[in-house]
C-alpha cells in the first residue's frame, strides 16, 4: 500500500471514530445529566422505601418492639379493619374535596392572571408564590385565629346579627379542608397558568369568527386545551393532601382521622413500627393508582393533548 492511499484512509479512520465517540456520547448525555439526582434518589428515597416495604413484612412485638418475619399478616389487618378502612376512606374523600376545591379557585385565577391580568401580572404571580414562603406551621396557626369560637369568621357573622352563638369550626373539617386548600391551592394554579399560556391568541379569534359564545369557546376550545394543566395540578394536590401530616394533626378532628397522622401514631404513640410501614405502602399505593388512573383517562379523553 502506498504512502499516500495510508493518509487517505487515515483521516476517514479518524472522522469515523470521532462520529461514533460523538454518538455514544449524544446517547449519554441524558444519563450524565441525570447522574446528580440519581445520586441523591437512590439513598434518600429508594432505600428507605426498602427499608419501609421489608418493615411492613415484619411482626409487631410489645416486647421486642419489631421482629424480622415476611408474613401478610399486616396488611390483612388494615385491609379488613374497619377503622382502617374508615382512615382510607377518610383521606381519598379529604384529598379528593381539596383537588376540586383548589381548581374551582384556581382556574378562574389562572385564567384571569394569563389572558386579562396586565399591570397587575407580577403582583398576581407574588400573590401565587407568596403561601410558598411561609412555614406551613405559620399558617396553620393563622387558621387556628380565623375559625376558632372568638376568630374572625365567628366575630364577624355575631357582629353582623346573622349568627347568636359561634359556629364550632375549629379542629373539625370545616377548618381543616379550607387550610388544606389554602396551602395547596399553588401547585393547581402554577400547572394551569403554564396550560393556559400555551393557547395561541388566534385560537379565540376563530372561534369567535366561527359564531361561538364565550361559554362554547370555553367548553370546546379552552377546557380542552388545558386539560395537561388539570391533571398536573390535580396529581399533585391530591398526592400532597392524602400525604399531608402537620394540617390534619394541627386543624383536625380526632373523630375523622386521615392516614398521616394515623401512621405516625402507629409508630410513634403504639410502636408498631410493621404495622406503620404497611400504612405507609398502602398510601403509596394508593398515590400510585391515582396517578396511573388519572394517566390512563387522560389519554382515553384526550389523546391529542399528548402533543401539547
Amino acid at each position: 500500500m502506498t504512502a499516500q492511499a495510508i493518509d487517505t484512509i487515515a483521516p476517514r479512520r479518524e472522522t469515523t471514530l470521532s462520529a461514533a465517540w460523538r454518538r455514544r456520547m449524544a446517547r449519554a448525555a441524558p444519563w450524565l445529566w441525570l447522574a446528580p439526582g440519581i445520586a441523591l434518589f437512590l439513598p434518600f428515597f429508594i432505600i428507605p422505601m426498602a427499608v419501609v416495604l421489608r418493615n411492613s413484612f415484619n411482626r409487631d412485638d410489645p416486647l421486642a418492639l419489631m421482629v424480622s418475619d415476611l408474613t401478610l399478616e399486616n396488611y390483612a389487618n388494615i385491609l379488613t379493619d374497619s377503622y382502617y378502612l374508615t382512615v382510607f376512606s377518610n383521606s381519598i374523600l379529604v384529598s379528593l374535596g381539596v383537588t376540586v376545591g383548589t381548581l374551582l379557585l384556581g382556574y378562574p385565577f389562572a385564567y384571569y392572571l394569563v389572558r386579562h391580568a396586565k399591570a397587575s401580572r407580577g403582583f398576581l404571580l407574588w400573590v401565587v408564590y407568596l403561601p410558598l414562603m411561609v412555614s406551613v406551621i405559620v399558617r396553620a396557626f393563622g387558621w387556628i385565629v380565623i375559625t376558632a369560637d372568638t376568630g374572625l369568621i365567628n366575630s364577624v357573622l355575631m357582629a353582623t346579627g346573622i349568627l347568636k352563638q359561634p359556629l364550632i369550626m375549629l379542629f373539625e373539617l370545616e377548618s381543616m379542608v379550607p387550610a388544606m386548600i389554602h396551602r395547596y391551592l399553588p401547585l393547581m394554579v402554577l400547572p394551569l397558568i403554564n396550560a393556559i399560556g400555551k393557547i395561541d391568541d388566534s385560537l379565540y379569534s376563530a372561534s369567535a369568527n366561527l359564531g361561538a359564545s364565550h361559554a362554547r369557546t370555553f367548553r370546546k376550545v379552552i377546557l380542552p386545551l388545558t386539560a395537561p394543566g388539570i391533571v398536573a395540578g390535580s396529581q399533585l394536590v391530591f398526592a400532597n393532601v392524602l400525604s399531608d401530616f402537620v394540617i390534619p394533626n394541627l386543624l383536625g378532628s380526632t373523630r375523622f382521622r386521615l392516614l398521616a397522622p394515623v401512621i405516625y401514631e402507629e409508630a410513634a404513640v403504639q410502636v408498631a413500627w410493621a404495622t406503620a410501614a404497611a400504612l405507609a405502602m398502602v398510601m403509596l399505593v394508593l398515590v400510585t393508582l391515582m396517578l396511573l388512573l388519572s394517566n390512563w383517562t387522560f389519554r382515553r379523553l384526550a389523546p391529542w393533548a399528548r402533543t401539547l
